[in-house]
Order: C-alpha cells, then sequence, then structure tokens
C-alpha cells in the first residue's frame, strides 16, 4: 500500500484508499490537505474507501480515467462521499472542485483537439491492452475482429506515478502521445 500525505490542516485528515493513483489524483484534488490518500489495489476499480466504508464514485470499468472527460463528473462523487463523511468540510472540498475542474477542462479540450487527429478515429481497433475507454474517445471503435492497438498503447503508463493532478495530467499527456 502507497500514501500520499498532503501538507498538516487543524483537523484530523480524512484517511482515503483508493486502487489506483489515477482516482487517488482526483481524490487528491478534490480533498486538498484534508485527506490522506493510501492506494490499495484489492479495492474494486472504481471504488473508494473513506472512513472504513466502501464506496463506488462511477460504474466498474477499469479505464474510465483514462478518458479525463470523465474526471469532473468522477470527482463530483468524490466531493459527495467526503463531504458525507465530513460535512464541516464541505465548502472546502466544493471549492477545491471548481478550482481543479475549471484548468483541468481546458486541458481536455486541448487533448480532444489533438486526438481528433488520430491515426485511430474511426478504425475497429481490439481492445486487448484494456484501454477501451481511451480508445473510444480517440474515437476508435472497440471491436475484437478489428485490427491491433497501436504499438505504443502497449508502452503507455498503466496508472499515474503518483497520486497528484500533476501526475494525472502527465499520465492522460503519454496516453494522448501513444495514439497520435
Amino acid at each position: 500500500m502507497t500514501s500520499i500525505t498532503g501538507p498538516a490542516i487543524a483537523a484530523e485528515p480524512l484517511e482515503v484508499t483508493v486502487p489506483t493513483r489515477v482516482l487517488g489524483a482526483i481524490v487528491a484534488a478534490e480533498g486538498g490537505a484534508a485527506v490522506v490518500v493510501h492506494v490499495d489495489a484489492a479495492l474494486g476499480p472504481a471504488d473508494i474507501r473513506v472512513a472504513g466504508a466502501v464506496h463506488s464514485v462511477a460504474a466498474s470499468q477499469r479505464d474510465l480515467l483514462d478518458d479525463p472527460r470523465n474526471a469532473p463528473r468522477v470527482g463530483a462523487g468524490v466531493r459527495k462521499i467526503l463531504s458525507a463523511a465530513r460535512p464541516d468540510l464541505a465548502a472546502t472540498f466544493e471549492a477545491n472542485h471548481k478550482a481543479w475542474t475549471m484548468t483541468f477542462v481546458r486541458k481536455v479540450l486541448g487533448w480532444n483537439a489533438r486526438l481528433a487527429a488520430s491515426p485511430v478515429r474511426g478504425k475497429r481497433i481490439i481492445n486487448s491492452l484494456d484501454r477501451a475507454a481511451l480508445l473510444a474517445w480517440a474515437g476508435a471503435v472497440v471491436d475484437p475482429k478489428g485490427q491491433p492497438a497501436p504499438p505504443a498503447l502497449a508502452r503507455a503508463p498503466k496508472d499515474a506515478t503518483a497520486a497528484t493532478l500533476e501526475s494525472y495530467v502527465a499520465y492522460v499527456e503519454a496516453l494522448v502521445r501513444s495514439l497520435e
């Protein structure tokens, strides 16, 4: 299990466990200094554990956040869970959500423009690398009888290097490059 700790806050930080650093990045963006993120791959792909209870933040799609257009919606789900666990910090979680999503959406628009020219766009691609959300975002049709995924996709990272928004942005950037 990996732990990521933000700066100290006045109250005891809320312990949140996630299955991947990518999902941890969204939790960290929503919670800021009020959360400590732990990574435990044994959790379901879209589950987080807060104060001992497991909550689902989305349909159980392993690669959900490979399409960053889902991140604000997942973040809203995380915000609701964190606010229920710490109602005294609900306004902080709301402010954090607005702050990170406003700048993140601009990044997504840039990635959308780049993927509009992807060589996989409109092609039938086999999802042999478990990257259905990414392939669909790039405009490919996931089809078991399609052509193989681009070789660069096999070399793309499977998770962010840290549970931070900056690391998540770098992760998505690497995914986008693998399809250009």
